[in-house]
């Protein structure tokens, strides 16, 4: 239905229904392989092997089509070879009749390698006598038509493939007869936050965009009540961006419709239901993360659950640090400064009553956001968490101010945390003349940031090296973090966060706080939120207002 449609967006009743899933079958390509040897072949193939749910991917061989009669009479026994179905890689419905067969058997998966490999050795072996029943080859192509499963076992990237057009590398084309582009990649992938469905759609999708939002909702309920769109980059300090409403609650679907149907509207951009202030009660999300429970407005403050893990990963690390360091200091607790702390993430399972360290490895978090919602958030989440205030301590200031507060207070913290991907390695000046006071405590830095994915083993230490490059810039300690002494004596490491894009990764560096910085000039801040040297030319801060993060 969806070529048939005049609108550059369609409107969510253009959404099929079930039943134009369950009225089709599909041909996809198989192997005829020897009985005895299935869980070999398909153990050897599970990457390339049919897979839905609740349906077999192994079935008999069918009378007529895979065998005649006569051949049993002659003494094949079909009983003892069986048809193991593949996952199809060309097109699902370019082609009816008998081209479907034709293109099911010589589909792209037989090019694979490995298949190829397992047909090849099979026709040698037959060619030096050791042939299977009949004289045939042991494993050779075929096809299995399957009828459609039913709409309630389709995920969501089986739902979009049946009503996208995919483009077919074979063919070339970039769009279709309608004017609308072929898409490339299949947008199913989605963040969520308790019942908020995010995504972030490509160009080449947003004429799909109200039913990429309906098909995530169906498949999803009752869970996920809205699904919601990022429409433009992080423009301010809070790192919030804008958002319009796909499906679900909060969507005027009558004005949707009006707008879509309207012939002067060609531009997807310009079709949006924007979340504002009437959607404020729908925003207000509830989740649970690694036994602490969240509340945030999803609209107002950060939060990306794709970083769960991480999560996870650096408050295990840090109490595991806390608990060797308090075996040697004996003192009461380890402290840790959690400079862009957002509702709590790592502040609150770092001091929640209800976590299984809280009495043997004592931790007082320090946990600052420039972002009076996050502040108000982080609040009621320490209160539901069991966060007492001899334990977390909240701030709600600028990051540079926080750290100088930090080290002018004498908070002798062990470790600082500073999970601003865009903008946190330039925050690493606000060290630059750090007083390490009568302790001498060399605190630990975790630092995220974005930088360049190596296309390579070989490119790993030249991306790493311009990741530690840009902290020890900022810090005005030329190679004491990518040098090798440097890097060395100040236990400098770059790690993997999680993939973000095509040539980009998010990293997480951490590091001693070298010992020269304390003799770099250190950062003066005014009232007007700007840098400067002292004595020196003021400077923008790097995520000033203007500023914007992708």
């Amino acid at each position: 239905p969806l070529s048939t449609l005049p609108s550059s967006t369609y409107p969510p009743s253009a959404y099929p229904s079930p039943s134009h899933f369950e009225s089709s079958s599909l041909i996809y390509p198989a192997l005829l392989i020897p009985a005895r040897r299935t869980n070999e072949i398909q153990t050897t193939l599970k990457e390339l092997v049919f897979k839905e749910a609740k349906r077999k991917r192994v079935y008999a061989l069918e009378e007529g089509l895979d065998y005649a009669v006569e051949e049993v009479t002659n003494g094949y026994d079909p009983k003892k070879e069986r048809k193991l179905v593949l996952s199809r890689l060309g097109p699902a419905d370019t082609f009816s009749g008998e081209d479907e067969v034709e293109a099911a058997q010589h589909d792209k998966v037989f090019q694979n390698p490995i298949i190829k490999t397992i047909i090849a050795s099979s026709a040698q072996e037959d060619s030096s006598g050791s042939t299977s029943p009949n004289g045939k080859p042991e494993i050779r192509p075929s096809y299995m038509r399957l009828s459609a499963s039913p709409y309630s076992l389709l995920s969501v990237d089986q739902v979009l493939r049946r009503i996208m057009p995919c483009r077919n590398d074979d063919s070339g084309e970039a769009s279709n007869e309608n004017g609308n582009p072929l898409i490339e990649e299949i947008p199913s992938s989605f963040e969520v936050a308790g019942h908020v469905a995010h995504v972030n759609l490509r160009e080449e999708s947003l004429p799909f965009k109200y039913l990429i939002g309906k098909a995530i909702l169906e498949k999803n309920k009752p869970k996920i009540r809205v699904v919601v769109n990022k429409i433009g980059n992080i423009e301010n300090e809070f790192r919030t961006f804008p958002m319009e409403i796909l499906a679900g609650e909060g969507l005027d679907l009558g004005l949707v419709e009006k707008m879509c149907a309207a012939q002067e509207v060609s531009d997807p951009n310009k079709i949006q239901i924007k979340v504002g202030a009437d959607h404020q009660s729908l925003m207000q999300v509830e989740l649970k993360e690694h036994g602490c429970r969240f509340k945030l407005d999803f609209a107002k403050v950060y939060w990306n659950s794709r970083l769960s893990g991480e999560h996870d990963y650096l408050v295990k690390q840090i109490v595991t640090s806390a608990h060797e360091e308090l075996k040697v200091t004996k003192e009461r607790h380890c402290i840790v400064a959690d400079v862009m702390g957002g509702v709590g993430p790592f502040a609150i399972p770092l001091t929640s009553a209800n976590a299984s360290h809280y009495h043997k490895t004592p931790i007082l978090c320090h946990a600052n956001d420039l972002n009076p919602v996050s502040y108000h958030y982080l609040e009621a989440n320490a209160k539901s968490n069991r966060c007492f205030s001899d334990r977390l301590v909240k701030h709600n200031l600028d990051g540079r101010a926080f750290i100088h507060k930090m080290n002018n207070e004498g908070v002798d913290a062990s470790h600082f945390i500073m999970n601003l991907p865009a903008a946190a390695p330039e925050f690493l000046d606000a060290f630059r003349g750090w007083n390490f006071g009568s302790s001498k405590k060399i605190p630990t830095i975790h630092v995220h940031c974005f930088g360049e994915k190596a296309r390579g083993p070989e490119e790993t230490s030249r991306v790493h090296t311009q990741v530690l490059q840009r902290c020890e810039r900022a810090l005005g300690c030329p190679e004491s973090l990518s040098g090798p002494e440097g890097r060395e004596r100040n236990k400098a490491q770059v790690r993997i966060v999680r993939d973000v894009g095509p040539r980009k990764n998010m990293f997480c560096v951490s590091f001693l706080l070298p010992e020269e910085v304390q003799k770099v000039e250190k950062l003066v801040l005014d009232v007007n939120n700007k840098r400067e040297r002292e004595g020196g030319v003021e400077e923008s801060l790097p995520f000033s207002k203007k500023g914007k993060e992708s």
